[in-house]
């Protein structure tokens, strides 16, 4: 009888490893800057979906990743807190700005969004990694918890 080859014969170990392949460019000054950043990334889904991204920063908040965590539909998305987490820990995140867009067109946070804020901040806080803001985008303009004291 022969032997069929399996997968376990052909591959061994995979490993990934984050190395930086540039200079970091941009630099978050405000919860103005981060929104304006962050809005060339919403521009696809502003007034159809809702997704939900987190900006990643180094020691000097210079913006090392934008992490796509979800796309939901017009009235929210799920954010899996261990896939958020995971992603930072992996590039060595020092600071973090949540960020989603309503494409409602209202500033105003819901329930919910200060719930999945309060979570991730938790969540990170174990880590030592920062939550500086979360930012709620429309097309017209923007809302940071943290300038308006809901972080």
């Amino acid at each position: 009888m022969k032997r069929i080859a399996t997968y376990r014969d052909f591959v061994g170990e995979l490993t990934v490893t984050y190395k930086r392949t540039k200079e970091f460019i941009f630099t978050v000054k405000s919860s103005m800057s981060a929104s304006e950043y962050l809005r060339t990334h919403f521009e696809e889904c502003m007034d159809n979906n809702e997704e939900f991204k987190i900006l990643h920063l180094n020691n000097s908040n210079k913006v090392v990743n934008v992490h796509h965590v979800s796309k939901g539909g017009e009235t929210g998305t799920i954010v899996d807190v261990k896939l958020a987490v995971r992603e930072a820990l992996q590039i060595c995140t020092k600071a973090v700005i949540l960020c989603h867009n309503h494409p409602s067109g209202t500033l105003k946070p819901s329930t919910a969004d200060k719930a999945i804020t309060e979570k991730l901040k938790v969540a990170f806080g174990y880590f030592d990694i920062k939550v500086l803001d979360h930012i709620i985008l429309t097309r017209e303009s923007y809302l940071s918890m943290a300038d308006e004291g809901l972080l």
